[in-house]
């Protein structure tokens, strides 16, 4: 192939076209070189690929016959077929380290949407590296790995993409393959660590959580002078519902309870199964008379609320709640939830289905549970 003659061979553009000598010079060599290449049958897929500056057309220059049996087209046809059949194309980047890289993933329709801001990455790197999955003629799908260094020809204001195309289908498939089984041992272990914190029955947190993130609490609350409560809930004759309906059935009340608490309760807030027919809510930045008033909206929500109607039944019941404050009340874990339970007695002493908070009577009492307590009863 030379600047008088083309071989029958040659479906590109250039040769044929108004371009300049040298840039007809070297794709003819280039072009050579690649179909001695090709006859070789090596593992890589030679290709050069070409475009105008101003056009967002691609064409091949040459292309090697392999990927010509993949796509099942003729070489004409080669560039729109290749990008046809493009189902995602993956990019690795070097974040920090060579063994820290990032991995961008694009489909199809988002290769479209952003080739001309990626045809201008392509063109100011110099190099062009990508892995693209594509879906073949004869229906099953293929990876291959695409090397290239790009050259401008500005007299002609054309861009030469030079490079080869590899299969690397084992390779991605055992890496893909490797990523969900990682995905599904992540999955595995979320879900193991959500166990490990919430409460089977009701999806609520467990009293395990409850102390771990209320020691934090404590400490972030010391250090930023953020206030929050805790309300010590308890519902009121629960053992007549196991006695009436069974255990089966109970469970299923304190489920739809836990779901009510739920529902009523906005992040960070949240609510903790503690145990048979007791609660304990968390209310970071709630003082003492928010905590009240977010009580009692509970407790009129539970009141409110027939339960089991699933079951066929229509059951009622009711709550006693207590609340105890941080720092007004006290400052450690173990004394902030014996208040709110001390606080929930009383309720129950007074005739059940109500909120109360709780105080020391004097500042000398404090940390004192022998001692006075004044009560705030809603009821």
């Amino acid at each position: 192939m030379s600047r008088q003659k083309i071989s029958n061979s040659y479906y590109g553009h250039i040769l044929k076209g108004n371009y300049s000598q040298p840039l007809k010079d070297h794709i003819a060599r280039c072009v050579r070189n690649f179909q001695g290449f090709d006859r070789m049958r090596t593992p890589a897929i030679p290709y050069i690929a070409a475009w105008h500056e101003t056009q967002n057309v691609i064409w091949y220059e040459f292309v090697g016959r392999q990927l010509i049996q993949l796509l099942g087209c003729v070489h004409t046809d080669a560039a729109e077929f290749f990008r046809n059949s493009i189902v995602e194309r993956h990019i690795y980047s070097t974040v920090d380290t060579p063994e820290d890289l990032q991995e961008v993933i694009l489909k199809s329709n988002e290769l479209m949407e952003r080739k001309t801001e990626l045809r201008e990455e392509v063109k100011k790197s110099g190099i062009l590296e990508a892995v693209y999955k594509i879906s073949a003629a004869d229906g099953k799908t293929y990876w291959l790995k695409d090397q290239a260094r790009i050259e401008p020809f500005k007299t002609d204001n054309i861009f030469i993409s030079i490079g080869n195309l590899t299969i690397v289908t084992k390779e991605m498939e055992a890496e893909e393959h490797l990523k969900r089984v990682q995905k599904a041992l992540h999955k595995s272990k979320q879900k193991y660590k959500d166990l490990a914190i919430h409460d089977n029955l009701t999806g609520l947190y467990n009293t395990r959580h409850l102390y771990h993130a209320l020691d934090q609490l404590i400490q972030k609350s010391a250090s930023s002078g953020q206030i929050f409560s805790l309300v010590f809930m308890d519902i009121d004759n629960f053992k007549q519902v196991v006695d009436t309906h069974g255990h089966l059935n109970a469970s299923k009340a304190l489920q739809e309870i836990a779901a009510t608490i739920k529902t009523t309760l906005q992040k960070p807030a949240y609510g903790v199964a503690y145990g048979g027919d007791e609660f304990v809510l968390v209310l970071p930045g709630f003082d003492k008379q928010k905590a009240l008033d977010m009580a009692e909206t509970i407790r009129q929500r539970i009141k409110k609320t027939i339960y089991l109607q699933k079951a066929g039944l229509k059951v009622h019941v009711s709550s006693s709640l207590g609340v105890s404050t941080y720092p007004d009340d006290a400052d450690t874990l173990s004394e902030l939830l014996a208040l709110a339970d001390q606080a929930m007695f009383s309720v129950k002493e007074r005739g059940k289905d109500s909120v109360c908070g709780i105080s020391y009577e004097t500042a000398e009492d404090r940390g004192q549970l022998g001692k006075s307590f004044s009560y705030d009863c809603q009821k």
